[in-house]
């Protein structure tokens, strides 16, 4: 699965009784940094948790973002033709043992890189998503 290719990813695993596949997700930003040996991925889960932590649960929140950092960029590209960006997001690894990283929807990316890290997962509400 794409989260065993990131360090840090735990929280993540505890969340969930099964980590979805990231597809048809909103994807709030691809962003270079660093003259571009780092990149950082903002995207949403495409589903709640099934265990959200309980103060998420008290805040009513109903969506959870991501922020995943990739480090020692070997390539980067991304294309877009829309001004919202919704796709699905593939994290493997290559023979070579380097992360890539295929973004196909709204917006085209393909990024290759040695480590790839979660930096935050966030809970929050969603006025766009109706509460069951």
């Amino acid at each position: 699965m794409w989260y065993e290719n990131l360090e840090e990813n735990f929280f993540l695993k505890s969340l969930y009784n099964e980590v979805p596949k990231l597809e048809n997700i909103r994807i709030e930003g691809i962003f270079i940094k660093e003259e571009g040996r780092k990149a950082t991925l903002y995207f949403d889960m495409p589903f709640y948790a099934e265990n959200p932590p309980k103060k998420w649960s008290n805040l009513g929140y109903n969506a959870i973002a991501l922020e995943v950092d990739f480090f020692d960029i070997h390539s980067l590209e991304i294309k877009t033709l829309s001004d919202t960006y919704r796709g699905s997001i593939e994290i493997n690894k290559n023979e070579q043992d380097l992360i890539e990283i295929n973004i196909t929807g709204e917006v085209t990316a393909r990024i290759q890189a040695d480590v790839g890290l979660i930096q935050s997962i966030n809970g929050y509400i969603n006025g766009a998503l109706e509460i069951e």
